[in-house]
């Protein structure tokens, strides 16, 4: 075997990996898959700017933006081993809000 075989094999693998931990036998995302996703995109910032503003001097804090765009790199990271589109992580934040909203109303 030559090392671009093996690391074809070593991607497929991790990809076969990462696709177990969130998609049913239908290639779909599961419920529990939707759910991390849809948490992950909000807590990693993945719709929107890592560009954090302090409250105290109103200026760009360089530290925490770079914390947030590591965030959005490993979520990044982990979209491209399941292949989703940027419609599906959307749908499924806009179906968790929904849900948590909804939870809201019921209290």
């Amino acid at each position: 075997m030559n090392v671009t075989q093996w690391f074809k094999q070593r991607l497929a693998r991790k990809r076969t990996a990462y696709r177990r931990c969130f998609f049913d036998d239908d290639n779909r995302l599961t419920l529990h898959g939707q759910t991390v996703m849809a948490d992950l995109a909000k807590f990693c910032r993945a719709q929107q700017s890592t560009a954090v503003v302090s409250p105290v001097s109103r200026a760009v804090d360089i530290h925490a933006s770079m914390l947030a765009e590591g965030r959005r790199e490993v979520f990044n990271r982990i979209l491209g081993h399941l292949h989703i589109s940027d419609a599906e992580i959307l749908r499924a934040v806009q179906d968790e809000t929904q849900t948590a909203l909804g939870g809201l109303d019921n209290e």
